[in-house]
């Protein structure tokens, strides 16, 4: 019917729930159509404050008066909505104060807030593409502390902390529902900003701490009874600590980075699935001088043996190959006794430098991983072919997959090796860039040589 206003007649969970998919600024304009509609607003338990400083840059509006209209904004937001909030996400420049951002970190926290989102992003440097020469060159960003009373939040269960931010942790942490923790570009104060962070937290199960500073710590250290998943990247170069982990029930741990002073790993019996790369060179791009930077490692000469010794009992590994190189260089080299699957990444540049002075390779875990099952690596990684089989491949690799074929001869040599010894041998994949005249050539000798198997099917395929 004509004239019928059928989404007045909705109930008002509904209509809150289709508010919810709008943005903040567009279901705090559907407030002023009336009464019930502000009321509606109200129920909204999402709010996303974004201040686009990049944006405003390239188009020449960066001014203080935008920053103005953007507080302004917000304050009005918090102020007409009265209700709880689920999430809460801000994210602005550095033009604007530290009062305003600890007053609506506040204001979220009393409205019970569950998922809070914080960055403070810092203004495009002069080399960057959007930055105008006849700008000055932009302030130094400012380092917030968080207001304390967001140290002792009951009710928030994951919490995002990006640039900008140090963290000063008070004492008396008590997060009782934190199950998340993400931390990106956020600096350390000291070693006991993080210890004292994570012993308040009894619920955490997920940290990921992304490029963070930790230049002002000795000692960097995560022991936690109901941690599960921990992701470390790219946060200690330069960092000349120790780095700590005690989590018995751990399952998936990440880190890519480069190496520290030492490491001490206990209690990760629990642990699943393990991804680690590990870098032996930094190379900076510079948009002027010579184009890049090479700088090496400052602590290559640590022992990396506690590491590995560490997540041993892992049942997944992915394993750059300088990751390999460093596994290797292990006295004792540790036992994988409860591996099934295990990875090796592409090469990067510094795996490339690194491959080329590798002594010994793949072959050489193998003989530490008895119970291998699945198998994907790059065929340089597989320096020789030992006379003594590893037991895994004749007793337990269901599963092989190897990169990078391009050399005809090498890769005949090393497959047809496999195929001879693999036992349980089912499903053996090359990706190889040889034409099609090289790949037909390889599957003919493949399809004549001696099989352990007879239930192994092999495909051969081209590089992505």
């Amino acid at each position: 019917m004509k004239g019928v206003d059928r989404i007045s007649d909705l109930p008002d969970s509904i209509l809150s729930h289709i508010l919810s998919f709008l943005s903040t600024e567009e279901a705090f304009r559907s407030s002023f159509v009336s009464a019930r509609w502000s009321n509606l607003f109200s129920l909204v338990s999402n709010l996303n404050f974004e201040f686009d400083v990049q944006h405003i840059v390239c188009h020449k509006r960066h001014n203080s008066s935008t920053a103005r209209s953007f507080i302004c904004f917000v304050d009005r937001v918090l102020f007409f909505h009265t209700g709880n909030v689920d999430k809460f996400r801000l994210k602005c420049g550095d033009r604007v104060d530290a009062d305003h951002i600890y007053g609506w970190i506040l204001t979220a926290l009393k409205r019970g807030v569950k998922h809070l989102d914080l960055s403070i992003t810092e203004l495009p440097r002069r080399e960057e593409p959007c930055y105008y020469p006849t700008d000055p060159f932009p302030p130094p960003l400012p380092e917030f502390t968080l207001p304390c009373s967001l140290f002792t939040c009951r009710t928030l269960v994951s919490l995002k902390l990006e640039t900008g931010f140090v963290l000063d942790v008070p004492k008396g942490v008590h997060f009782p529902n934190l199950e998340t923790l993400h931390l990106y570009k956020v600096k350390f104060l000291n070693d006991n900003s993080a210890t004292t962070l994570f012993s308040g937290c009894n619920a955490l199960q997920d940290v990921i701490i992304e490029k963070c500073n930790m230049k002002n710590m000795s000692s960097f250290n995560i022991s936690h009874h109901s941690l599960k998943r921990l992701t470390i990247l790219y946060s200690v170069d330069g960092c000349n600590c120790w780095f700590r982990i005690d989590t018995p029930n751990l399952a998936y741990f990440t880190y890519h980075g480069h190496r520290v002073a030492g490491y001490s790993l206990e209690n990760l019996e629990s642990i699943v699935k393990a991804d680690i790369r590990f870098l032996t060179i930094d190379i900076r791009y510079q948009p002027t001088v010579v184009g890049f930077l090479i700088e090496y490692d400052d602590n290559a000469e640590a022992d990396i043996t506690a590491f590995f010794k560490g997540i041993s009992m892992a049942t997944s590994l992915s394993l750059s190959p300088t990751s390999l190189k460093l596994l290797l260089s292990c006295e004792p080299l540790p036992v994988f006794p409860a591996m099934v699957e295990l990875r090796m990444d592409e090469m990067k540049i510094d795996d490339f430098y690194w491959s080329y002075s590798m002594n010994k390779g793949l072959e050489t875990l193998l003989s530490r991983t008895p119970e291998l099952q699945q198998l994907s690596f790059n065929q340089d990684l597989l320096i020789s072919l030992p006379e003594q089989v590893p037991s895994c491949l004749l007793f337990k690799l269901k599963a092989i997959e190897i990169l990078c074929f391009n050399k005809y001869e090498d890769c005949i040599r090393k497959a047809t090796y496999i195929l001879k010894n693999g036992g349980a041998l089912e499903n053996f994949t090359i990706r190889t860039d040889l034409d099609e005249e090289g790949r037909l050539n390889m599957s003919k000798v493949l399809l004549a040589s001696p099989r352990k198997s007879n239930h192994c099917k092999f495909l051969i395929m081209t590089l992505p």
